[in-house]
């Protein structure tokens, strides 16, 4: 690293690419799955431009997670990516895990891939803070309810939305938006 450089980059395996702009400028961290491409993507620059530490899931494609990051430390915000294959359970338990080391707590995940979805939110379930949020972009509306109602205890919201069109995702980040300004978040 050159003194005096803001980012820093290391590798800790083929599978896996990070690379962390300031963690400690931000306070709210967003696991987004499918990070790296559409929806995903979009959603993933967003949040980093209202200043939270993105960590950029992805399964398959190596290459466009590193672009998604470096659209985010270009833009000046903190992202890592992750490989994860979140239909596997111990994967997506090292995905919040890797997420602890790089940023400290999880605030929000917005799953944005139709895979996983019940893996996902049951370890979101377990790992995120209190008061944190959960989105499903791609999920049946029976099992949020359902996952809404096993998080209460702790003040977790739990939320979908629908994939697509621009304004869905602006509407998510404004749902978003309401959660960050919420008493304790």
């Amino acid at each position: 690293m050159v003194p005096g450089s803001p980012l820093v980059r290391y590798r800790a395996s083929p599978a896996r690419v990070s690379c962390v702009s300031d963690p400690t400028s931000t306070s709210t961290v967003a696991i987004v799955t499918g990070g790296s491409r559409g929806t995903g993507r979009e959603i993933a620059r967003t949040l980093a431009s209202r200043g939270y530490a993105v960590v950029v899931v992805y399964l398959r494609d190596q290459g466009e997670a590193e672009a998604a990051v470096e659209e985010i430390l270009a833009a000046g915000g903190a992202a890592v990516a992750v490989r994860a294959d979140v239909a596997d359970e111990l994967d997506v338990e090292r995905l919040f895990t890797e997420t602890a080391a790089a940023f400290g707590n999880v605030d929000v995940v917005v799953h944005t891939t139709v895979r996983g979805t019940s893996v996902v939110n049951r370890q979101a379930a377990r790992q995120l803070r209190l008061g944190g949020a959960i989105v499903n972009v791609s999920s049946a509306g029976a099992g949020t309810l359902v996952r809404a109602h096993e998080v209460r205890a702790r003040d977790i919201t739990v939320d979908e939305a629908a994939p697509g069109l621009e304004h869905d995702i602006a509407d998510l980040i404004a749902l978003l938006d309401r959660w960050r300004r919420r008493p304790g978040t």
